[in-house]
């Protein structure tokens, strides 16, 4: 992902925050989605919300928030605070304010500063979020560049012109971390005010940007390292912030019990693999819904299942435990395997297919793999990041069933492992400056050799390694086909695994 794709993602999770419909704007939050169709949260500063709750514990709030079209929605939700945590129990209005928050003016100049100045509130699920990306929560670190966009009351003004918006008056903000309190959970940001007119002040320009989220871009992630909480220092300081740590946040959310769960069931990622099958195509269609019936209904399979394939350290721009593409391709994998091949229920985390070969039959294991990295370069990675070592969890005699986003190539492709042994080989002879015994230990797995052996030895030996790769949507096609019966899929399938198996 480009860093301007990425900067166009993170805008579309700020959202406004403002009383007596919409008029009076009380600050920034960003939308934080656990999985499609649990309640979201609004991650904000506690002095955002606090003022709010002292005539009443329950008031309505008026958000501004966007899709990933930039399409604005507006939220109007009644919020209370919760402030026992035996009392919390996730419902759509709980705002949870975090226990240790603290206000204090600075002897200097009155100025007021917060410790703990992280909030939250639950949100109710809307379909057009199924749009948006996922993001993690990480502690924040000295030197990491920031983004976000916000609404200072600076601008919004923009929001009162003729054809405007709720959220034409969000603007972006860019800093560095300058250094970090980690009694505290904040750390002080150095930022870049862009060009403003003359009478806008540092105080009216940070003013309401308190609760923009703060991300950071990092291997390919999205990652919110905190929240905008407040001027830094007085005015002689310049360009100064203090924020609060996504470590609070992650400490609120666990002492409240709002966990990020798994999906509760496969039965949303059900209904979208079905719309990929043409209606026409009836005996397709029976059969997946029998097999899906059989294995959540009579086998209970569930997607938390399968959560050492969510920890894979490959490339991925969304948050696989939360990602549809994710689990859409995982239940394609297990129908199929269930259905066609007659894999156990009980052996789908982990499945082998019986493969056949001139000398007989090879017993291979299938690793399901989602990630927007190109294929050809998927091998190298697991290498580099130790897949293949002594303790690695990937061995050889192993087909990749690759996923990714829709209309990503990974899921129509198809690496056969005499292909696999080229790439391996190739890798491996770019390791020009790294010791013999540093490439035995990183492909250890892949040809098992004792310390004595040589280069060219274990350069003989993955040459000779046994590794493929095949496309979700390939093996696929053999149940999404106009005609189809059982025996008809299994001789299929059975083929397009010798295929792949070539060598």
């Amino acid at each position: 992902m480009e860093n301007g794709q990425y900067n166009e993602k993170i805008s579309k999770y700020a959202v406004r925050i403002a009383l007596n419909n919409h008029k009076e704007l009380k600050g920034s939050g960003v939308l934080f989605l656990r999985q499609s169709g649990e309640s979201p949260l609004l991650f904000t500063a506690a002095h955002v919300l606090y003022p709010i709750f002292q005539n009443s514990n329950n008031t309505l709030l008026y958000l501004g928030c966007s899709d990933c079209d930039g399409n604005p929605h507006e939220i109007e939700i009644n919020v209370h605070w919760v402030k026992e945590k035996s009392q919390a129990i996730a419902q759509v209005g709980e705002t949870y304010i975090h226990p240790r928050y603290e206000e204090k003016e600075t002897e200097k100049n009155g100025k007021k500063e917060y410790n703990y100045d992280v909030a939250i509130v639950v949100l109710l699920w809307e379909e057009w979020m199924r749009s948006l990306d996922y993001y993690e929560l990480k502690g924040e670190k000295v030197g990491n560049d920031l983004n976000g966009w916000g609404f200072p009351e600076a601008a919004d003004s923009e929001t009162k012109k003729e054809h405007a918006t709720i959220l034409s008056g969000k603007k972006e903000i860019c800093g560095k971390i300058e250094n970090t309190e980690k009694e505290t959970g904040k750390f002080s940001v150095y930022y870049n005010a862009g060009t403003w007119e003359r009478n806008v002040t540092r105080e009216n320009y940070m003013s309401c940007f308190s609760g923009c989220g703060l991300f950071h871009y990092e291997n390919n992630r999205m990652l919110l390292n905190g929240l905008i909480s407040c001027e830094f220092g007085d005015r002689s300081v310049g360009t100064m912030f203090w924020a609060s740590s996504s470590n609070l946040l992650l400490g609120l959310m666990d002492y409240f019990g709002v966990e990020q769960n798994y999906p509760l069931s496969f039965e949303y990622y059900k209904e979208m693999t079905m719309k990929e099958i043409p209606e026409i195509r009836k005996e397709a269609r029976r059969f997946f819904c029998d097999w899906y019936e059989e294995l959540t209904e009579d086998y209970h399979l569930l997607p938390e299942n399968f959560s050492d394939d969510t920890r894979i350290g490959l490339l991925c721009e969304s948050t696989r435990k939360f990602c549809d593409n994710f689990w859409v391709g995982q239940l394609k994998k297990c129908i199929l395997l269930y259905g066609i091949q007659k894999i156990k229920p009980d052996e789908l985390t982990a499945p082998f297919v019986k493969i056949l070969n001139p000398c007989g039959v090879d017993n291979v294991r299938l690793v399901f793999l989602c990630t927007e990295e190109k294929a050809e370069s998927v091998i190298g990675s697991l290498i580099e990041k130790e897949y293949f070592t002594k303790s690695g969890d990937i061995k050889n005699g192993t087909i990749f069933v690759l996923n990714g986003k829709e209309n990503n190539r990974n899921c129509n492709i198809v690496f056969k492992r005499f292909e696999c042994r080229q790439v391996v080989c190739s890798i491996i002879d770019g390791y020009s400056s790294i010791s013999t015994r540093k490439i035995q230990h990183k492909t250890y797995n892949l040809c098992q050799e004792n310390e004595e052996e040589d280069f060219d030895i274990i350069r003989g030996k993955l040459a000779k390694c046994n590794l493929a790769a095949l496309g979700i949507d390939n093996m696929m096609s053999v149940l999404n086909q106009g005609r189809v019966d059982k025996k008809c899929m299994k001789k299929e399938m059975e083929g397009l695994l010798e295929k792949v198996w070539e060598i």
